[in-house]
């Protein structure tokens, strides 16, 4: 495979090398360079599938491979239909391509809705 090629040219590929289900999910998402020590602003974007090892998604910055990251989905849903959700994902970006990107997820977790204002 070709690192950074158009993702419709490895589409086909990355299907067949994919060890869990992903699942179309465009949601609103933040993301930014992770384990740096000065604070960086979030960019937005969309995610466009997901899985618990692997995100798609697509934004205005340019994310190289190899970047540590991490990134915050507005989920849908409440927790006890009161408190707005995030999903937080930390990982490392394996291609980009075309305003997508994909990064492989070591871990994930819920927040509440605040964790943008104290990150």
């Amino acid at each position: 495979m070709i690192p950074n090629a158009p993702f419709e040219a490895i589409g086909a590929m990355a299907l067949d090398r994919r060890s869990k289900r992903r699942f179309s999910l465009r949601m609103g998402i933040w993301y930014r360079p992770a384990g740096l020590s000065l604070p960086v602003i979030w960019t937005a974007g969309e995610s466009l599938n997901v899985s618990s090892t692997g995100m798609l998604f697509s934004g205005p910055d340019t994310v190289l491979p190899g970047q540590k990251i991490e990134a915050l989905i507005d989920w849908p849903a409440r927790l006890n239909n009161r408190a707005d959700l995030w999903l937080a994902l930390e990982g490392v970006i394996v291609r980009s391509a075309d305003e997508m990107t994909a990064m492989r997820v070591n871990r994930y977790e819920f927040r509440l809705s605040d964790c943008l204002q104290q990150a």
